[in-house]
């Protein structure tokens, strides 16, 4: 396995497909689907190449766990494209706004979801496998 694939959000194949999919005139509900679609293609792509999830130290128990890497945000993406040459830093500063100011009227999360009560927005970085198993 390649250094770095572990903890890899973009593979190239699929940043050939953002390449395809961005018109630079977002519809924010399409680019929250193709951002389902590409984390399910991150998965995919993972399990084909037997990349295993990176290894973390759990805050809770401090024992190594796998940690199971967060779905790709349209945040995500909008970085993607900065890193592809796509869009320039105004750009990407300029969609981030939108995005941000999208997520605000259309009451979502990070990820496109409805949020039911803005409160009960959980902090959606690395989490360990450990840890998600015993709060299911």
């Amino acid at each position: 396995m390649p250094s770095g694939d572990a903890q890899r959000a973009w593979f190239p194949e699929m940043l050939e497909e953002l390449t395809q999919f961005w018109t630079g005139e977002p519809d924010w509900l399409q680019v929250v689907t193709f951002c389902q679609t590409m984390t399910s293609r991150r998965s995919s792509i993972r399990n084909q190449r037997g990349i295993r999830d990176p290894m973390m130290t759990c805050r809770n128990c401090g024992g190594k766990h796998a940690m199971i890497l967060p779905p790709i945000s349209p945040r995500s993406l909008l970085f993607a494209l900065q890193k592809i040459d796509i869009i320039t830093n105004d750009e990407l500063k300029q969609l981030d706004k939108q995005w941000k100011s999208f997520r605000k009227e259309e009451n979502l999360d990070a990820q496109g979801q409805v949020v039911e009560d803005r409160d009960d927005i959980a902090d959606r970085s690395f989490t360990c496998s450990h840890t998600q198993d015993k709060t299911s």
